[in-house]
């Protein structure tokens, strides 16, 4: 039994001790939205995004314009047309209808796919300059998340370096 708190207590001072050593490295922050939104990769990628969404919109409004343009033809001639012609015109409204959020869904799930693609592309290329700069600076770790730490004093942000050495590319 003496022995087991005797291992107990060496674990504990050795762990102890050892963390110690880890604590005198070096600790760096990066902001990844900054870097994605204020590289040179990310600004094109921006670019290309907003010419897909502008894409999208285009075709948006086109089928947005014939739902209108039917619906006011209907208002406008309910009294003058028959049932069978109203309701093939009301039919043909809803199937309209359901193509334009259809393609609307499918618009918004590209554009999203889109910035999930370009934002994973940079973040990839940004990882060898985090490293570049982390092992020149010394730094012992990187941290990508301020959410996993309470507070991180701004002199240990390394963003505007990593951006440097990642707009080098």
């Amino acid at each position: 039994m003496k022995k087991k708190f005797y291992y107990l207590g060496l674990l504990f001072f050795i762990s102890l001790f050892s963390m110690s050593i880890y604590a005198e490295g070096m600790v760096g922050y990066i902001d990844l939205k900054r870097l994605v939104s204020e590289s040179e990769m990310g600004k094109a990628a921006k670019t290309d995004l907003i010419k897909l969404k502008d894409e999208k919109e285009v075709v948006l409004k086109a089928k947005l314009k014939e739902m209108e343009e039917l619906k006011d033809y209907i208002n406008k001639n309910s009294d003058t047309i028959d049932a069978d012609e109203l309701q093939k015109k009301n039919l043909e409204l809803n199937r309209k209808y359901k193509d334009y959020q259809r393609i609307e869904a499918d618009a918004k799930e590209d554009i999203a796919i889109g910035d999930r693609e370009l934002v994973s592309k940079i973040l990839k290329e940004a990882d060898g300059a985090l490293k570049m700069v982390a092992k020149n600076k010394n730094y012992t770790m990187i941290i990508k998340d301020p959410n996993a730490v309470g507070y991180l004093d701004p002199s240990v942000d390394i963003t505007d370096e990593v951006l440097k050495e990642l707009n080098k590319k």
